[in-house]
């Protein structure tokens, strides 16, 4: 039975690759939109792995075919579920509800019907599908069969941490009862005003039924549609959630897709959220948070801290990072931007990607294979919050709300703990956030007399050859004395720390620039 089932899986996988390919290849939006739908198909038909990677399509392309994986497929029939659910609770259903629907929505691993206890409880039933565990575990040895290809063999990914990792989590999310317990935890944990977690009726819960409170509400393709107030109030509510997961509890929501979120209104008015399914959490422990927290504080006071130890503590290869150690700094200042202004952040104009791939070039592949296998969920769950956020419309200030989420006597702890020891060769460039410029600097003179001033931040140096005006561009370059590829490649290999970087004279006028 398990060879047939990993045969049954090989073949949609090999199907779901095909599709993948034609929807690349095709231009055209009409035959891109039926390829899409296509795809959806075969994920939805999949189920399991499969099925929850096409959710993560729709997490990002926001389109109504994968929509459609986030909203819920065709659920099996009730008919089929009740004897498995019987078997679960180890009586009749009629002993323990007095009602129970056919299902509402259907998932990568078990489909939510609404009924009601006996006590006259309004409640949400999670079954999960019969041999879904066999077709999962198939995936899963397929998954271990996958080669290194492309970046990930290149750049010496270790594949095998990522396969286990998945495993782990793939196998855990498949005990309801272990998300029971995470969701209850999380309920106890997590006080986040405008924030609600269902209640888990732990005694009806097992390994594959969770019973939880009923929770109502609209996606947030209808919530962004609210008012300003209420989708301001609702953004808050995620980022704070985020934070204090993350810091506090050390429990963060790793599967942010938009099904996995409601949006409401109390009985006073107020906007609430109420987060989903904790089949797919992160827990984090209590060193690796404080390294983080310091890292985030130290990048933000620009302090002697030195990331690479920060990195080191939060479990990433430090014998990677050394390469790479010098770019360390401003990469940071890249990554935790929205938590350096002392005003709301714009996620619309952080352009992350675009930045790291201007600082570090190919090598980003390098700092990403250095970061242990885990921390996937971690930037999936921040990925998850910017696209929510823009959905909204609206900006926040994130240091004033992780202040807020942490408080001070986290901040002080995590300034105050100590990073363990990076052993490192003695000719290792290891740069502290203190040694960082925080200033590019311009400055026009014609004829001895000043014409133009400008500063900007340091960073701005990575996009150097975009702020100077095109004219003067093709005579720096023409002229042959300065060599602004070389410039840059110095920049990543020693940091981008104070220095002058080139003065060129272009008949009465002289252009100097220099790091401060």
């Amino acid at each position: 039975m398990t060879l047939f089932n990993t045969a049954k899986r090989a073949v949609q996988f090999f199907r779901i690759g095909l599709a993948a390919k034609k929807l690349q290849r095709t231009q055209n939006e009409t035959e891109r939109l039926l390829a899409k739908q296509a795809l959806s198909g075969l994920f939805a038909d999949a189920r399991g792995i499969t099925m929850k990677a096409g959710q993560l399509f729709a997490g990002t392309d926001g389109s109504t075919p994968f929509q459609e994986l986030v909203e819920g497929i065709e659920p099996l029939p009730l008919k089929t579920m009740i004897p498995l659910l019987e078997q679960e609770l180890g009586q009749k259903v009629k002993a323990v509800f007095r009602s129970i629907e056919p299902a509402i929505a259907a998932a990568s691993l078990g489909q939510v019907h609404l009924a009601v206890l006996k006590s006259g409880d309004k409640v949400a039933v999670k079954i999960r599908y019969p041999d879904i565990a066999d077709a999962v575990d198939a995936e899963l040895r397929l998954v271990g069969l996958i080669p290194g290809v492309g970046p990930a063999n290149r750049w010496g990914f270790d594949l095998d941490a990522y396969k286990k990792s998945l495993r782990d989590n793939m196998r855990r999310e498949l005990d309801y009862r272990s998300e029971a317990r995470r969701q209850d935890y999380f309920g106890r944990t997590v006080n986040v005003p405008g924030l609600l977690i269902p209640k888990v009726y732990q005694h009806l819960c097992s390994e594959r039924v969770l019973v939880q409170s009923r929770a109502e509400g609209v996606l947030i393709d209808q919530a962004a549609n609210w008012s300003e107030q209420d989708r301001r109030t609702i953004g808050q509510t995620l980022v704070i959630t985020l934070f204090k997961s993350l810091f506090v509890a050390g429990e963060v929501h790793g599967d942010p897709h938009p099904g996995n979120v409601f949006y409401s209104h109390d009985p006073y008015g107020q906007a609430v959220v109420t987060l989903l399914d904790y089949g797919c959490t992160l827990s984090i422990t209590e060193s690796r948070r404080l390294a983080l927290l310091k890292l985030i504080i130290g990048c933000r006071e620009r302090n002697h801290i030195k990331p690479l130890d920060c990195f080191a503590a939060l479990g990433f290869d430090s014998k990677k990072l050394v390469f790479i150690s010098a770019s360390l700094p401003a990469l940071c200042r890249i990554l935790f931007r929205p938590f350096l202004l002392n005003h709301a952040f714009d996620p619309e104009q952080w352009q992350l990607g675009q930045s790291v791939n201007d600082l570090l070039g190919d090598y980003r592949w390098w700092f990403r294979s250095a970061g242990p296998s885990d921390l996937f969920l971690l930037m999936r769950a921040f990925q998850g919050l910017i696209q929510q956020l823009q959905q909204l419309e609206v900006r926040l200030p994130w240091w004033t709300l992780l202040q807020q989420a942490v408080g001070p006597e986290l901040i002080e702890q995590a300034l105050a703990y100590r990073l363990p020891v990076v052993k490192l060769e003695p000719s290792a460039k290891v740069l502290g956030f203190n040694q960082q410029a925080s200033l590019l600097c311009v400055r026009v003179t014609e004829g001895g007399e000043q014409r133009v001033a400008v500063k900007m931040p340091a960073e701005a140096v990575l996009d150097l050859e975009h702020l100077i005006p095109e004219d003067v561009l093709e005579r720096i370059i023409s002229s042959g004395k300065i060599d602004l590829e070389q410039l840059q490649r110095s920049l990543r290999a020693n940091g981008i720390v104070p220095q002058p970087l080139f003065s060129f004279e272009d008949g009465r006028k002289t252009y100097q620039v220099w790091l401060e």
